[in-house]
């Protein structure tokens, strides 16, 4: 990575191929149907920051002081209405390609493509770090942009969230220095990637939808994206990560463990994991340890990482945690205890699809043995089949025996009405309430303030 830097001081670096290269027929416009997730937004940001005619669509609208509308997006005509010719259609993951302005879209001349196969277009016209693992791949990437911005180094990025301390969740950046971006494996979608280098987390089962074969399937996807790479790029291995040298022709490099006492600014064992992989990657850049240091022990996270939303009505914190599977339900817990130490975890626990329930069942009970109060809400349902029927009440007997009913307080509800009301019966002006999943229980977080 130094030398790709210090080839564009010097001048001596090839000049990349532009986003403009991707014009159609329709010139430099496309369409986003989906528009409102967080790596569709990444992409709008991209194309509107190239002078692209960039309109969105998305089933639950625009507000009206959305960033993307301030900076020249456009929101597709509803209805009958004649609609602009586009060059692209691309649509989220959660799209299915028959929805129609889709097929209107096409219909009328534009291209088609998914997020991931045009991220994959995108990461052939620059140099790509791509972020990967099963688990912290937001932070991680975060992480990553932050402490280059923070050394003055121009790259781009694109994170799955927010980013309170980078401003946004993507920015082209400086086109002849790496794009920093997050690879998802969900679906294979990190196939369509053909990253110069590789930031690897960690393996693990999860995607039980995408992968029914569980971990061997994930590890031989994991093997098919390290194939993809460039021959003469570099995996950092973070301290977690399985040995997959063998899928790639590049370099492998283990990252090694941080010394115990250098300071953080984020809580956790698997935080300073993630930030060993952080430094090896930031020294690649060419920061010297002062600079890697600074990022280290000042980088305060991504939205949705426990990010304190508010006090309730009573003065407890609440915390919002995207973790939804019971390794990142566990890792986010004990992060907690790290960083609010002697103060009751109140924890609401929100099941992310049945599937993913079922497929992972015997490690969910154990993944919340630090919480001091359990009230768990109803599975939130997503690609689930109609078949499929499960119940977060499954959890109670195992929860109830792995710690009594008596030095905990334990309760499901079926809705955020009920939820509120046994929450507030429970919680002390001291407690924190931790709010966990990547269904609506964020809004249920903040419908406590």
């Amino acid at each position: 990575m130094a030398e790709v830097i210090e080839s564009v001081i010097k001048g001596q670096s090839k000049p990349p191929r532009g986003i403009d290269c991707l014009a159609g027929s329709a010139g430099r416009s496309l369409l986003l149907v989906g528009a409102g997730g967080c790596g569709m937004r990444g992409l709008a940001a991209f194309f509107l920051d190239a002078g692209w005619q960039v309109y969105g669509q998305d089933a639950h609208g625009f507000q009206t002081d959305d960033p993307l509308l301030a900076a020249g997006m456009k929101v597709w005509p509803a209805g009958s209405d004649p609609h602009p010719q586009v060059s692209w259609v691309v649509r989220s993951a959660a799209v299915p390609a028959q929805e129609e302005h889709v097929v209107a879209a096409q219909a009328a001349g534009a291209k088609s493509a998914l997020y991931a196969e045009m991220l994959g277009e995108l990461s052939l016209l620059r140099p790509v770090l791509a972020v990967a693992g099963s688990h912290g791949k937001t932070t991680c990437t975060a992480w990553i942009a932050y402490g280059l911005r923070e050394a003055g180094v121009q790259a781009g990025y694109l994170v799955g969230a927010q980013v309170p301390q980078l401003g946004a969740s993507a920015d082209w950046g400086d086109p002849e220095l790496p794009l920093v971006v997050e690879s998802c494996e969900y679906a294979r979608s990190f196939h369509h990637l053909r990253p110069a280098d590789v930031a690897l987390i960690n393996v693990d089962a999860e995607h039980p939808d995408t992968y029914p074969g569980g971990l061997p399937e994930v590890v031989e996807a994991f093997e098919i994206f390290l194939q993809g790479m460039s021959a003469t790029g570099t995996v950092f291995a973070g301290p977690e990560t399985p040995d997959l040298r063998h899928a790639c022709d590049g370099q492998w490099q283990d990252c090694a463990p941080l010394p115990a006492d250098l300071p953080l600014g984020l809580t956790g064992r698997h935080n300073r994991r993630n930030a060993a992989m952080v430094a090896a990657v930031l020294k690649s850049f060419g920061l010297d340890q002062p600079a890697i240091d600074h990022a280290l022990a000042t980088f305060s996270g991504a939205a949705r990482r426990l990010e304190e939303v508010g006090q309730a009505s009573n003065g407890a914190l609440v915390v919002s945690d995207y973790a939804h599977h019971p390794v990142e339900v566990a890792a986010t817990l004990q992060a907690a205890r790290e960083r609010w130490p002697g103060r009751r975890l109140m924890v609401v626990f929100q099941p992310h699809q049945a599937q993913r329930f079922h497929a992972y069942r015997e490690m969910f009970a154990p993944s919340l043995d630090l919480a001091d109060a359990l009230l768990l809400l109803e599975i939130y349902r997503a690609r689930d089949p109609e078949e499929l029927q499960a119940s977060v009440a499954e959890l109670v007997p195992e929860l109830q025996q792995r710690l009594p009913h008596q030095e905990r307080a334990l309760s499901t509800v079926q809705n955020h009405q009920e939820g509120r009301r046994i929450l507030a019966s429970w919680w002390r002006p001291d407690d924190v309430v931790m709010c966990l999943g990547a269904g609506d229980v964020d809004a249920f977080a903040r419908s406590l303030l």
